[in-house]
């Protein structure tokens, strides 16, 4: 079951795995996001709930959209961080430019939040 997890490392291996229990099973492209949605809990599930009518009225959702979410987003931010150190050491910069990076959604939704600090910001975007 995948909860939501902070951790962008724990929310790649449940892909991951999810991914590989997919293509056992021979499960068709069309139909893995719905096979995967009772696989969710807690935060994942409210994140679910609270995206999916946005992205259901372009039509279906895709697998590959359905993948690119804030965990993925914070995994690719930390790897890039590593070259450029003065922005990933600097707390408020680093808040800055992550939540720049967000969605303008979510960047909406996040507005008037002030998160303590680096994963209360990712909490909150999750």
């Amino acid at each position: 079951m995948c909860k939501g997890d902070a951790d962008p490392e724990v929310g790649r291996n449940w892909m991951k795995k999810m991914e590989n229990q997919l293509r056992l099973l021979e499960v068709p492209e069309a139909l893995k996001v719905e096979v995967t949605i009772p696989f969710l809990e807690d935060k994942a599930r409210k994140w679910w709930e609270a995206v999916s009518p946005a992205m259901l009225v372009a039509g279906p959702v895709t697998w590959q959209q359905f993948n690119m979410t804030v965990v993925e987003y914070t995994s690719k931010f930390n790897e890039l961080g590593s070259y450029a150190p003065t922005i990933m050491e600097d707390d408020e910069l680093k808040l800055h430019r992550f939540k720049k990076g967000l969605s303008s959604r979510i960047q909406s939704a996040l507005a008037v939040y002030q998160p303590a600090n680096f994963a209360d910001l990712m909490g909150a975007a999750i």
